[in-house]
C-alpha cells in the first residue's frame, strides 16, 4: 500500500437536508433559475433531480420541478384577476419566472413594500411546502434502503442537534480519558488486547462538548482495537501552535485496512464539535488517528446588529468553532470595533437606525482599511443581488441556524488561514 498523505481529513457525506435548509435551497435556485452552471452544482439538483443519472440533464429536471410547483399555486379558474390570490401568485410568476426585480414587481402590481415582502414570504413558504412534500413522497416510493438515511447521516444530524444545544466547555482530555478507562479497558480485554495511555502532564484544554467528545473517542478507539494486530493501541496527547488534541496509534495495522463506518461516524462527530478527524496510514502498518481542535479562537467575527441577541446567538453557535464574536449595535460602534479588533469577517444587518446596512457596506468598501474584509449581509429581507452589487461576499436570510452560519464562514476562515497569521 502506498504511503498516505499525512493527517488526511476523513471524508464526510452530507446529511439529507432539513426543512430549513431545503427552504433556503429553493430560494437560491429560484433566484438563479436560468443560470445553468450555478444550478448544475446546486445541492437542490441532487435532491429534486436525483433520479436523473446524467448531471447535465438534472438542470432541466430541476427547473421543471420548480416551475411546475409555481404553476400549481395558481388560483382556480374563475378567480378574479385582481383578487389577493392572483396578486400573490403573480408575485412569484413575475419575480422568478419573468425575472423582474422586487421594485419592478411592486410597481407593476401597485403593491406597497411591506405587502410585497409579506406575500412573497407566504408564497415562498407555500412553494417550499409543495416541493418538500413531493420530494418526501418520491423518497418514500423509492426502495427502503435508498430512502433511509445512512448511519453516518443520522450520526451527523444527531451530533449537530446536540452541538447546537450546548455552548461548549473547557475540557481536559486527560480527565475524559480517565473517565473512559473502565470502558476502554473492558473493550480491549474482550479482544485480548491492551490500551496504553501516555498523556502529557499539561495539555491545552479543549473547547468542546464533553458528551460528544466521549462518543468520538470511544468510536475511534473501538476502530483502532479492531484493526490492531500486535495487541496494543497507544493513546497520546499533542499540543501544537494552532491545534491540540488526542492521537491514537496502532503499530500493527494491516495495510489493507480501509476506513470503516466507525471512523466516518467519528468524523461526523468531530465536525459537529468544531474539530477534525485526521487519519494517516503509512507503509509498514503504522496507523494514526488525530482528534484535533483549534487551541484558541483564531478568527474574529464582528456582528453588526442593533439587536444584540443576534451577537449572543452567534457567540453560542461558534463557541466550539475557532471564532471569537464581537458585537456592535450601529455603524459608529462597528467602526470602533474594526479599529480595535481587525475582524476576519463582518456580518451586517440591513435595517438599523441612523445608518442602515447598505450605507455601512458602501462605506466599508470605500475605506482602504476594510475594502478587502469579507462582509456577509444578514437580514429578513431577501436581497442577495443588491448585496452582491454593493460588494458583499455573502448573504444570510434570518432566521439563521448554526449550520448555515458555519457554511458561510468556512471559506472565509480557510482564506484567512492561507494568507498568514490569524486575526
Amino acid at each position: 500500500m502506498s504511503p498516505a498523505s499525512p493527517q488526511t481529513p476523513m471524508p464526510t457525506s452530507p446529511p439529507p437536508p432539513t426543512r430549513e435548509a431545503f427552504a433556503r435551497w429553493v430560494q437560491e435556485a429560484l433566484q438563479r433559475l436560468y443560470d445553468l452552471p450555478y444550478l448544475q452544482k446546486h445541492p437542490l439538483a441532487d435532491v429534486l433531480a436525483a433520479a436523473e443519472p446524467d448531471r447535465l440533464q438534472r438542470v432541466p429536471h430541476l427547473r421543471r420541478a420548480l416551475l411546475d410547483a409555481i404553476h400549481s399555486l395558481a388560483p382556480a379558474q374563475g378567480a378574479q384577476a385582481q383578487s389577493p390570490d392572483w396578486r400573490a401568485y403573480r408575485i412569484l410568476e413575475l419575480r422568478y419566472i419573468e425575472g423582474l426585480t422586487p421594485p419592478e414587481v411592486m410597481q407593476q402590481l401597485a403593491l406597497s413594500r411591506s405587502y410585497y415582502f409579506r406575500e412573497q414570504a407566504r408564497m415562498l413558504d407555500a412553494l417550499t411546502t409543495t416541493l418538500w412534500e413531493r420530494w418526501q413522497q418520491s423518497a418514500q416510493a423509492a426502495p427502503a434502503e435508498e430512502a433511509s438515511p445512512s448511519r453516518e447521516q443520522l450520526a451527523y444530524a444527531e451530533a449537530s442537534r446536540l452541538a447546537a444545544q450546548t455552548s461548549g466547555e473547557h475540557v481536559d482530555p486527560a480527565d475524559v480519558l480517565q473517565q473512559l478507562a473502565p470502558l476502554v479497558e473492558s473493550l480491549a480485554h474482550s479482544q485480548g488486547k491492551r490500551v496504553q495511555v501516555d498523556m502529557p502532564a499539561q495539555l491545552v484544554p479543549l473547547r468542546a462538548d464533553r458528551v460528544l467528545l466521549r462518543q468520538a473517542l470511544v468510536t475511534a478507539i473501538t476502530y483502532a482495537l479492531d484493526i490492531a494486530t500486535d495487541q496494543a493501541v497507544r493513546i497520546t496527547g499533542f499540543s501544537e501552535r494552532r491545534a491540540a488534541g488526542i492521537a491514537i496509534h496502532v503499530a500493527g495495522a494491516p495495510e489493507a485496512a480501509q476506513p470503516g463506518r466507525g471512523l466516518e461516524v467519528c468524523a461526523q462527530l468531530m465536525q459537529a464539535l468544531g474539530g477534525e478527524l485526521q487519519v494517516e496510514h503509512t507503509f509498514g502498518g503504522l496507523w494514526q488517528a488525530r482528534l484535533a481542535w483549534p487551541t484558541e479562537a483564531i478568527h474574529t467575527l464582528l456582528v453588526v446588529d442593533d439587536n444584540q441577541d443576534f451577537a449572543n446567538l452567534f457567540r453560542r453557535y461558534l463557541a466550539s468553532h475557532s471564532w471569537r464574536v464581537v458585537g456592535a449595535a450601529d455603524g459608529e460602534q462597528a467602526r470602533q470595533a474594526i479599529a480595535e479588533h481587525l475582524p476576519t469577517a463582518i456580518i451586517l444587518d440591513v435595517m438599523m437606525p441612523r445608518e442602515d446596512g447598505w450605507e455601512l457596506l458602501m462605506a466599508l468598501r470605500a475605506s482602504e482599511a476594510t475594502r478587502t474584509t469579507p462582509v456577509i449581509i444578514c437580514s429578513v429581507l431577501n436581497e442577495p443581488r443588491l448585496a452582491q452589487a454593493l460588494g458583499a461576499d455573502g448573504y444570510l436570510t434570518k432566521p439563521v441556524n448554526q449550520q448555515a452560519l458555519l457554511r458561510a464562514l468556512a471559506p472565509l476562515a480557510q482564506a484567512a488561514a492561507s494568507q498568514g497569521p490569524a486575526r
